[in-house]
């Protein structure tokens, strides 16, 4: 349920930036935070990841299986440094910064397909990271509490 609601998400701000703004990638963050936080599910957010790129592109880009091997591949690849690991090196920090970083793939990708030029380029990236920014901290947060009420 919680694939299909940030997908709705990022599908209604996508339409209400009408094309102006890049919005951030919510359901890709929710993607890579439930794989990291939930170790048993790795193969269902697999194929959400899978599932929901196909039909945002069917949606959106015309190119089908874009998104979906954008996504796939920077879940696993996340999923898979998480993994590697050791329980008592899984900070906070590192774990908002690899939350960060899982959609740097994607919006450089969607950088290039949105045709944006020279400091336009600089300019719409500053601003999706201004809106990804809040997302990560609020995942930090969650984690931050997991960790307190559970031992990781």
């Amino acid at each position: 349920m919680i694939y299909l609601l940030s997908w709705y998400v990022q599908d209604f701000l996508w339409i209400l930036s009408s094309g102006k703004v890049l919005v951030p990638e919510v359901y890709l963050l929710a993607l890579v935070f439930l794989s990291m936080f939930r170790t048993e599910d790795g193969v269902r957010t697999v194929w959400a990841a899978f599932i929901g790129g196909v039909l945002w592109d069917l949606r959106w880009t015309g190119l089908p299986g874009a998104t979906s091997l954008l996504y796939v591949t920077t879940l696993m690849l996340v999923r898979w440094l998480w993994r590697s690991i050791p329980a008592t090196g899984r900070t906070i920090s590192l774990f908002g910064l690899l939350l960060w970083f899982s959609n740097m793939p994607i919006t450089l990708a969607r950088l290039f397909l949105w045709g944006a030029r020279g400091l336009s380029i600089l300019q719409a990236y500053l601003v999706q990271q201004s809106h990804i920014v809040p997302l990560v901290l609020l995942g930090c947060a969650a984690y931050a509490w997991r960790s307190k009420n559970q031992d990781v």
